[in-house]
Parts: C-alpha cells; sequence; structure tokens
C-alpha cells in the first residue's frame, strides 16, 4: 500500500497564507510607487518654488532701482529742468520689478501636494481587497 503524504496546513490556511503575502506583496509595490509619485511631485514643487524666489528676487532688485533711480530723478530735477532719462530708467526698473513679480507668482504651485490623501486612498484599496 501506498502511504499518502501527510498534509501540514490545511488548503484553507495555506489560501489565508498565500492572500497575505499577496496584499503584502501589492502593498510594497504599492508604497514603492507611492515613493516615486511623491519624489517626483517635490522635485517639480521645489524646482517650481526655485523660479519663483528668482523671479521675486529680480523684481526685489529691480524695485529697488527703480526706486533709487527715481529719487535720483528727483534731486537732478531741481537742478536741471529736464530729468528725463534717470527717470525713465526708475520707471522702466518698476516695470520689470512688476513683470518679475508676476512671473514669480505665476511659478508658484497652484495646489499642495496630495501626497497623504493618495497614500490613505491607496491603503483603503488594498485593505478592500484583502478583505473581499
Amino acid at each position: 500500500m501506498q502511504r499518502q503524504p501527510s498534509i501540514g496546513p490545511s488548503q484553507t490556511d495555506r489560501s489565508a497564507q498565500d492572500l497575505a503575502a499577496d496584499a503584502v506583496h501589492e502593498a510594497k509595490k504599492l508604497l514603492g510607487a507611492e515613493l516615486a509619485l511623491a519624489r517626483r511631485d517635490l522635485r517639480r514643487s521645489a524646482a517650481a518654488l526655485s523660479r519663483s524666489a528668482i523671479a521675486f528676487g529680480v523684481a526685489g532688485v529691480a524695485g529697488l532701482a527703480g526706486i533709487d533711480a527715481l529719487m535720483v530723478s528727483l534731486a537732478v530735477g531741481q537742478r536741471r529742468n529736464h530729468p528725463a532719462r534717470s527717470t525713465a530708467v526708475g520707471l522702466g526698473l518698476l516695470a520689470l520689478a512688476a513683470a518679475a513679480a508676476l512671473v514669480g507668482r505665476s511659478a508658484l504651485p497652484r495646489s499642495p501636494l496630495p501626497i497623504a490623501a493618495r497614500i490613505a486612498s491607496d491603503i483603503e484599496d488594498v485593505a478592500q481587497r484583502v478583505v473581499g
């Protein structure tokens, strides 16, 4: 007579173990994908913030230089009749400052990073797959 091999864990236990292992494997893959997306979002956000900071810096410097040029035109205007050049330079620098400020404002990220909401949604999805 042949002996039948003994079955250690029951078939239902094995499938539950396989299901749990699959869920853990899927959760690891999902977490890796979320981390990659978060890194990409953070890089894009940092690049946008750096462009915005540079534009705001240019706006500040140009604004101060424009105010200085207008002050020079006021000082020169008291001595001469036509301080047009320094006034034009001052107004041009102020226009440059306004344009740079608009560029800096438009470069700011529009919405906060939705990383936490995505992770919570993914956790719910994995839990639903494991349970149902």
